[in-house]
């Protein structure tokens, strides 16, 4: 079990299957932060951060209850987007992380799915994470992608209901619907 699993992405839009990547973490963890990329590595265009953290804060609080540890949304980038210059690298979140605590860095995972586990050595100081901190990889269940979604609401296309994440309304998707990728 580890002390920590640090869940972070774009979360743009979230959907069910990040919701189960919560519920799945907190199994492994005694405490799981999700984390929105405030500024992205490879530049990703997002929705507004606080918009996506105030999603998160209404899914977290949707999942809790099905949860076995503590879930809470964290604002760990945006604090270091006032220190840091560019993209916020994995790394540098879980180095940031680790300062705080006193716990072993081996305590402190990193939630990653089975797409993202095999490209951690390509990471920023990948090779240094993998040997500084623990890896939580977490088996995709619902098979969603927020890419998908986007490409989807772009063409006016509706989206099943199982891809939406639970406390978000179909609205919220309305967004994406608006403004494309």
């Amino acid at each position: 079990m580890y002390e920590i699993a640090l869940y972070g992405g774009a979360f743009n839009p979230p959907h069910a299957g990040h919701a189960q990547v919560m519920i799945q973490a907190s199994r492994q963890a005694r405490r799981v932060l999700v984390a929105p990329s405030f500024r992205h590595p490879y530049g990703k265009r997002m929705a507004d951060f606080e918009l996506r953290m105030n999603w998160l804060q209404t899914i977290v609080a949707h999942v809790q209850d099905r949860c076995a540890a503590e879930v809470r949304v964290s604002r760990i980038e945006q604090q270091l987007a006032r220190e840091v210059e560019g993209a916020i690298y994995s790394y540098t979140l879980l180095d940031r992380l680790a300062a705080g605590l006193d716990i072993p860095d081996q305590q402190i995972a990193l939630v990653v799915g089975e797409d993202v586990q095999a490209l951690l050595p390509s990471f920023y100081r990948g090779a240094e994470l993998l040997q500084r901190f623990s890896v939580l990889c977490v088996e995709e269940q619902i098979g969603v992608r927020s890419t998908a979604m986007r490409e989807r609401l772009a063409q006016g296309e509706s989206l099943p209901s199982h891809w939406m994440a639970p406390g978000m309304d179909p609205l919220n998707y309305g967004l994406y619907a608006a403004h494309g990728n």
